[in-house]
């Protein structure tokens, strides 16, 4: 049990004096970026997909 409480006081000391944490506005910058990266790639996907329906639907179509 000793070694459980100790590992414990070893995460708390290391994330409140050793863990360099972003600024708010880092945080911001990061959460943005993500947001319009999710966005892109989103679309990207859409983008593919719609292509594939596309060629399927002739490619189907000049089957019947």
């Amino acid at each position: 049990m000793a070694a459980v409480t100790e590992y414990i006081k070893e995460s708390y000391i290391e994330l409140t004096q050793k863990v360099t944490w972003p600024t708010w506005r880092e945080l911001w910058n990061s959460a943005v970026l993500v947001l319009i990266a999710a966005i892109i790639i989103a679309m990207v996907i859409f983008f593919m997909d719609q292509v594939i329906r596309f060629v399927l639907e002739k490619f189907y179509t000049s089957l019947a």
